[in-house]
């Protein structure tokens, strides 16, 4: 982790800010460019290429740390095996902390299903120039068109938040769009891979964390996104409202969430969600069952032919092999909750967190490959007014 982005970190537990004790840190190579956009704004100092690669955030309030591995600090309220793996590598640097101890909450309902599924899922990705069914090119241009301009406006030179950023591609998009601070925090290890595959961009910052339990101060992010993930939790609208106190005024907030509409439209779209919906939760409580192994090995195959179908309608559709075929089954069916949600209950939700200028962002903005996806679900965008 870049040392300096600690001034923008608060403990997950009791929100008071946190101090950093290092372990291991070097200079990583920074670019001339990167050099000279830290100069234009203000932040080129002798710490600015900084980078803890081992160590410790500390709370002295509620006397919890918290592990920085690998560049990536984990700031979750609850213990992991990742927790563990560190305690058995530094215990001597740990010793000098006995006022302090690892976070001990439970996580909420369904977060352990998520972290234990898609950590997997994610951990051997190769980036390849396709995420799911879209190019680089076209994930680019769909993340702008989400956002919006005014938004591009709102966040250039200034903090882009991203929730539940997977591997890190949209969070270097908008980085590379608006020559900001970009942070991408996902409840999984997609994010080691997301820290060393962009350690040399010292705009870039990714930590473990979970969506009820931000580990940033409050009003600081000049644009919340978040894509394909909120409907994953317990509870849609009390996450969003979680994401939301991250947001400054005149700042944005764009979610992406999965739509009533999604089900409509055939008897056998009708018939493949009742199914979904029958087959989710079992799959989730026994993700290392044969059972639950073999249903999305089938499952797989079954987005194979979905895949293709998509191709020979629309030729800017990726092509699926059988692994990023199996990621999607896995993204699908291992959430304990697929929650959807239409634009005027959303739309609420954001008149109600103090969001004006609300509107849905319109499918036929985004690229062929996607425009279907977006006709029937939900992505809402609003600015956040005092």
């Amino acid at each position: 982790m870049w040392s300096r982005i600690v001034d923008l970190l608060s403990c997950p537990i009791c929100r008071n800010g946190l101090q950093l004790s290092a372990f291991a840190e070097t200079r990583p190579s920074v670019s001339e460019a990167h050099r000279a956009l830290a100069a234009a704004r203000g932040i080129l100092d002798a710490d600015f290429d900084r980078y803890v690669d081992d160590g410790i955030l500390l709370c002295s309030q509620c006397k919890t740390y918290f592990p920085v591995t690998q560049g990536l600090p984990i700031l979750l309220p609850y213990e992991t095996p990742t927790h563990r793996e560190f305690a058995s590598k530094f215990p001597t640097q740990l010793a000098g902390y006995e006022d302090y101890r690892f976070a001990h909450a439970a996580p909420v309902s369904g977060e352990q299903f998520v972290m234990n599924s898609f950590s997997s899922e994610w951990l051997d990705y190769d980036y390849d120039g396709v995420i799911w069914d879209l190019s680089y090119e076209d994930h680019e241009k769909r993340l702008l068109a989400e956002i919006g301009p005014d938004a591009l406006q709102a966040g250039h030179r200034g903090i882009f938040l991203e929730i539940g950023c997977g591997i890190g591609l949209s969070t270097y998009f908008a980085c590379k769009n608006m020559d900001c601070d970009a942070i991408g925090v996902d409840l999984s290890l997609a994010v080691l891979v997301a820290t060393r595959h962009f350690r040399d961009n010292p705009f870039l910052h990714f930590i473990q964390a979970s969506a009820f339990s931000v580990p940033l101060k409050d009003k600081i992010a000049d644009v919340i996104y978040s894509h394909g993930v909120l409907h994953h939790t317990y509870s849609t609208e009390t996450a969003v409202k979680s994401i939301a106190s991250r947001c400054r005024e005149n700042g944005w907030m764009y979610v992406w969430l999965y739509g009533s509409g999604s089900k409509g439209g055939s008897l056998a779209r009708a018939t493949a969600f009742v199914l979904e919906d029958a087959a989710r939760p079992f799959i989730a409580r026994n993700l290392e069952s044969a059972i639950s192994k073999a249903a999305l090995g089938a499952l797989a195959y079954a987005y194979l032919l979905v895949n293709g179908l998509h191709r020979a309608k629309d030729p800017t559709v990726e092509k699926y092999d059988y692994r990023k075929a199996l990621h999607a089954a896995r993204d699908r069916f291992t959430p304990l909750y697929a929650h959807r949600h239409d634009y005027l209950e959303v739309a609420g939700w954001f008149h109600d967190l103090g969001f004006k200028d609300i509107g849905q962002v319109d499918w036929r903005t985004m690229p062929t490959a996607n425009q279907d996806n977006y006709r029937r679900n939900t992505g809402v965008r609003g600015c956040k007014r005092a």
